[in-house]
C-alpha cells in the first residue's frame, strides 16, 4: 500500500491486488509517519475477479506477500505475466520460489530493504515509519541491469522517492537481512512487544546482542564476513528506526492461523549454520519458542 500510493503520487498507473474483491477503486489513506494523511482512490482487482484468458496482461509485478504466499500469487498471476515481465520479490527470508514458477523470458528481481518500513493502522490505513534504499539484483548477480526494462522500472522507483540502487549482490544483502530479521521478528513474536521495546529491557537487549553474535558466525561461514561487521549496531539502528512497528512475525502470531515465516527466516538461518558447522544454540532456543507459539495458534 505505501509503495502503491508513492507510484501513484507521481503518475505512475498502479493497481493493487487484493486477495479478496474490494471496491474498485477503493478508499485508502497513507501516512508519512507523523505527516497529515492522505486519502486516495486505488485501483484494485483480485485473482477471483479475472482468469488468465481474460484478464489484463501483467508488465510489471511486484510480489510484496508473505513468502508463504509467493507461491499462490505465482499461479495466479504467473498465466498473465507477458514476455519480457518484471516480477519484484519483496520477501523476507530465503526458500520461497520454486523451479520453474515463472514463464519463460520473464525476468525476477529480488528486492531487499531493512528499513522501508510499514504497517496497517487501519483496515485500510497505511504509516509509512522508514524509507531507505532498495537493493536490487537478479540471480544471476550481473553487474548492471541486462534490459532497459529493467532500467525504466528503477527509473521509476527512484522518481517517486523510492531509492532503488542495481547491486550484483544481491544474495549478500538478503543474508544480511535475514540475520537481522531473526532477530527482531522472533524476539517480538515471543515478548508480544514492538519493535522499539526490545532495546528498553535488559532481557530482550541481551538477546539482542547473543543472537547477533551468533548470526555474524554464520554470514562470516556464508562468505559475507566483510559485510556482517556492524551487524549488531545495524541491526539495533533498524529496531529503533522502526521502534512503533509490529514485525511480521508478531502480526502472522496475532492473526491466529498458525502460517508463519519462521521456515524462510530463522530455520533457514539455522540450516546454513548447520550446513556450515556453526553452533546457534541461542537462535534454536529462540525457534523452538517461537514454533511452539505458532503450532498453539493452529491446535486451537
Amino acid at each position: 500500500m505505501a509503495l502503491a500510493h508513492r507510484l501513484y503520487a507521481t503518475g505512475e498507473p498502479v493497481r493493487l491486488v487484493t486477495r479478496t474483491p474490494c471496491p474498485d477503486p477503493v478508499e485508502l489513506v497513507y501516512r508519512d509517519g507523523d505527516g497529515p494523511p492522505v486519502t486516495w482512490s486505488c485501483p484494485t482487482t483480485s485473482p477471483s475477479e479475472e482468469s488468465p484468458a481474460a484478464g489484463r496482461t501483467v508488465h510489471r509485478l511486484v510480489v510484496a506477500t508473505k513468502a508463504y504466499s509467493v507461491g499462490d500469487v505465482l499461479d495466479a498471476w504467473g498465466p498473465r505475466l507477458a514476455p519480457g515481465a518484471r516480477v519484484f520479490f519483496l520477501q523476507n527470508g530465503t526458500g520461497f520460489r520454486r523451479p520453474g514458477d515463472l514463464p519463460e523470458g520473464v525476468h525476477a528481481l529480488d528486492a531487499v530493504n531493512t528499513g522501508f518500513a510499514a504497517f496497517r493502522s487501519g483496515e485500510r490505513t497505511v504509516k509509512q515509519t522508514g524509507d531507505e534504499p532498495f537493493q536490487i539484483g537478479d540471480v544471476i548477480g550481473r553487474s548492471a541491469p541486462a534490459f532497459d526494462s529493467i532500467i525504466d522500472d528503477l527509473d521509476h522507483l527512484n522518481r517517486a522517492g523510492i531509492e532503488a540502487v542495481w547491486t550484483p549482490s544481491i544474495r549478500e544483502h538478503q543474508w544480511l537481512k535475514i540475520a537481522a530479521n531473526a532477530v527482531i521478528n522472533p524476539l517480538t513474536a515471543i515478548y508480544g512487544c514492538r519493535n522499539g521495546v526490545l532495546l528498553d529491557r535488559a532481557e530482550t537487549s541481551d538477546l539482542v546482542d547473543s543472537l547477533c553474535v551468533e548470526n555474524d558466525r554464520v554470514l562470516e561461514a556464508l562468505g559475507f564476513g566483510a559485510a556482517s561487521r556492524g551487524l549488531l549496531e545495524r541491526t539495533r539502528h533498524i529496531i529503533r528506526a522502526t521502534a512503533s512497528n509490529v514485525s511480521s512475525m508478531l502480526t502472522d502470531l496475532n492473526r491466529g492461523d498458525g502460517r508463519s515465516e519462521l521456515d524462510y527466516i530463522n530455520a533457514a538461518l539455522i540450516r546454513a549454520a548447520t550446513d556450515h558447522d556453526v553452533e546457534v544454540p541461542v537462535n534454536r532456543s529462540i525457534h523452538d519458542r517461537v514454533a511452539e507459539r505458532f503450532a498453539a495458534c493452529r491446535s486451537r
